[in-house]
């Protein structure tokens, strides 16, 4: 592919909205054509089926499409204009769409569900106000949340000062003219490095988990990536599919003993009958 038309390619894809506009293009365009050429596979609703008409007919279709485009502005739109982090994003999302199912669902079972749900919510916190052993739980709740939020902050300042010693002395000048000679050019440079990151996931589970290796391993070989991979899939693409390839390999860190959280959500939904030894 030349240089500038992957360029191109790269910036529309990598723009804010634009997988989900090129998408949602794509599908339009699909959907109306199969509609000109085959139009059986696509057919209209029944006239007999059509049983409202003028505003009565805008009004159901409203209901059906605000909401969520209200959701997908809450996640998406939110996001990407920098308010809020996809757990923040998410959690509002989660809120806004409970209660706009309770309003608008004809499901009863879920309404109750959810108002149970959410009832229970207030009325642990206001017993938490009359009960001291209730606040301690969710005190030591908080402070458990918090020491893991350290650790993991930690881990970050410590990979960053790794890091700015690591430039300082020329690491990266050192590791990039390494990865450049690799043999195979760019097909060699990705299969090593997937390669050396399955390793360390997998085999080095022990030691490294999934922050470690993205916080102390990516600072050193993301400008190489950028560089290598630039004229292939464009300056503004490159770190995002690779980024995205090397995300899918460290997931192999969840598998592997002791660092292997996979194990433990298999162990909370495994019969008692499964050993931890079978899930291993």
């Amino acid at each position: 592919m030349p240089t500038s038309s992957a360029n191109r390619s790269a910036t529309c894809i990598s723009a804010p909205g634009g997988p989900s506009i090129f998408q949602i293009l794509l599908f339009a365009g699909y959907t109306f054509l199969l509609g000109i050429i085959k139009p059986s596979h696509v057919p209209a609703v029944p006239k007999e089926a059509r049983t409202l008409t003028g505003w009565a007919l805008w009004k159901k279709c409203l209901l059906g499409l605000i909401p969520s485009a209200v959701l997908i502005f809450v996640v998406l739109g939110t996001m990407m204009m920098g308010p809020a982090t996809p757990t923040e994003a998410g959690v509002v999302a989660a809120g806004i769409g409970t209660i706009v199912a309770i309003l608008y669902s004809e499901n009863l079972v879920f309404k109750i569900m959810f108002a149970i749900t959410y009832l229970a919510v207030i009325w642990i916190c206001l017993e938490a106000v009359r009960i001291p052993d209730l606040r301690d739980l969710i005190k030591q709740g908080y402070e458990t949340i918090m020491r893991i939020t350290c650790m993991v902050t930690f881990i970050l300042i410590g990979s960053t000062c790794f890091s700015v010693v690591f430039l300082g002395v020329s690491g990266d000048v050192w590791l990039e003219h390494h990865l450049t000679s690799l043999l195979g050019g760019v097909w060699g440079f990705l299969i090593f490095i997937n390669l050396f990151i399955f390793f360390l996931a997998f085999f080095l589970a022990f030691f490294l988990d999934f922050f470690e290796i993205a916080f102390i391993i990516l600072p050193m070989i993301a400008p190489v990536a950028q560089k290598i991979l630039a004229p292939v899939v464009g300056p503004d693409a490159a770190l995002i599919w690779f980024g995205v390839m090397l995300c899918v390999n460290m997931q192999t860190s969840f598998l592997h003993p002791p660092f292997g959280f996979a194990r433990f959500y298999l162990r909370g939904v495994a019969p008692k009958e499964v050993k931890s030894s079978d899930i291993y």
